[in-house]
């Protein structure tokens, strides 16, 4: 069997891919690539709301055991404030995203696809929630350092008294 054009340029077009990289890695030894990759989301996706870890837990097992059901209750989650990955849209838009991809899940369970999409969809809160609790955890150690540092040092002459009526008093050396 021959290999069609097709693959043909394929074949030609990686190898030229490949001598060039191997060409810039011989001329300059010391530069690096730097690679960032970024998710992209769909609007349903970007739409699960980022929750409290034990209801997304909670979402995530009515969403296996009734496909569409956990994620129509994370849906209310958005009305009482859980933020998503789409800022720039109003929370009524959200919601109905919300609701729109439970009632998928749920007309589509009948052959497999919904299930399993429902069962995604709750590993997803989860894991967006375990996300967001990481995040908030680091605010919160952000937040207290100030207190976990040793306290500053007064000099000795501008310490006060706090014996009987002498607030405000200097103390006597």
């Amino acid at each position: 069997m021959e290999p069609s054009h097709k693959d043909a340029e394929t074949a030609a077009a990686a190898a030229a891919v490949a001598a060039a990289a191997a060409a810039d890695r011989g001329t300059s030894s010391s530069s690096g690539v730097v690679v960032q990759v970024r998710e992209k989301k769909g609007p349903l996706r970007a739409a699960i709301p980022y929750m409290p870890f034990p209801v997304a837990v909670i979402c995530l097992f009515l969403n296996t055991f009734v496909p569409g059901l956990g994620t129509f209750v994370s849906a209310f989650t958005v009305l009482c404030g859980a933020r998503t990955d789409l800022p720039d849209r109003h929370v009524c838009c959200v919601f109905w995203l919300n609701i729109a991809a439970a009632l998928i899940q749920m007309l589509t369970a009948i052959v497999m696809v919904g299930w399993i999409m429902s069962i995604f969809w709750g590993m997803d809160m989860v894991i967006l929630a375990k996300l967001q609790n990481a995040l908030g955890l680091n605010r919160r150690v952000e937040a207290h350092a100030p207190i976990l540092m040793d306290p500053p040092q007064v000099p000795r002459e501008d310490r006060m008294s706090h014996s009987g009526d002498g607030w405000g008093k200097p103390q006597p050396e």
